[in-house]
């Protein structure tokens, strides 16, 4: 019986060995081979580095991840094609050290100026109809994040599914303009259900401390934003916008007029009208 157990470990011991030297064999084949030499000479050109995220006493800025090749991935695809061809070349990302992600109990201001992008954020409450807004939006392709009150949201499904079929964020923004957890979690739910995603901003006009203890807590970031217009829409904003910038708009008049040149002004200078999400998430923008 022992005999037989020792001639078990000593097949296991031989079967790991010669798995080990095999891997060992291929390593060194691959290390040799001139694809992956270019590859590995190319890759050190190529590498970025993440870029942290700015934390400040009471504010950050998102940070962004870096990127280098997968060298495995990328020597397994030029053997296939039977030479090295840079266009071939597999990236991964790298993520910063230090992380939005990590921090709750900060406001957000704006996105990273790495960025090419501007988000547009609107607050609905009360009896405020953002329908001008959205046609606008859509007819002109561009994203916009909508901060509504849950009362609002009860009461208007029908348009927040609207928003959400064409690609718009909406977010919580209070509960008539209060913060009871109890109703605001109800709110995120209702939310949730109908976006089948978790809401994952506050909105905050200044420093709020009602806000960020309660976003902070339910694991959700505060934004503040970088401009915010309500009067004279287009000449406030003229001029003072910047990659990275978060301008919030509340739904007068004016400001449905307005929308549809300050749309097509802020393309005009080069910035790509995105959503929240996608303005302060850390994943790159490679184009």
């Amino acid at each position: 019986m022992k005999k037989k157990w020792m001639e078990g470990i000593f097949v296991i011991f031989l079967v790991a060995f010669s798995f080990f030297y095999t891997q060992q064999a291929v390593n060194l084949v691959r290390k040799t081979d001139p694809i992956m030499k270019k590859i590995e000479e190319v890759s050190e050109k190529t590498k970025e580095e993440a870029t942290n995220a700015v934390i400040g006493e009471n504010y950050l800025i998102p940070g962004y991840n870096g990127k280098k090749v997968d060298l495995d991935a990328s020597f397994e695809k030029m053997k296939q094609y039977g030479e090295y061809n840079e266009s071939l070349l597999v990236f991964e990302e790298v993520t910063p050290t230090v992380s939005m992600d990590e921090y709750y109990d900060k406001y957000i201001a704006s996105g990273n100026t790495l960025k090419e992008k501007i988000a547009l954020v609107f607050e609905v409450k009360e009896k405020e109809d953002p329908t001008t807004i959205l046609n606008t939006l859509d007819k002109l392709n561009a994203r916009g994040t909508f901060f509504v009150d849950g009362k609002w949201l009860e009461e208007n499904t029908k348009t927040v599914l609207t928003m959400l079929e064409n690609d718009h964020e909406v977010e919580v923004l209070s509960y008539e303009n209060g913060y009871d957890e109890i109703l605001f979690q109800n709110t995120l739910d209702v939310l949730s259900s109908l976006s089948n995603l978790s809401p994952q901003y506050c909105y905050a006009k200044y420093d709020n401390k009602e806000v960020i203890d309660l976003c902070s807590k339910k694991k959700m970031h505060t934004i503040v934003p970088t401009l915010q217009i309500s009067k004279q829409p287009f000449l406030s904003l003229k001029g003072k916008v910047e990659k990275g910038s978060i301008i919030s708009f509340s739904i007068t008049k004016e400001v449905n007029d307005e929308i549809g040149v300050i749309v097509n002004y802020l393309k005009s200078k080069g910035y790509l009208l995105d959503r929240i999400d996608s303005l302060l998430n850390e994943a790159r923008d490679e184009k």
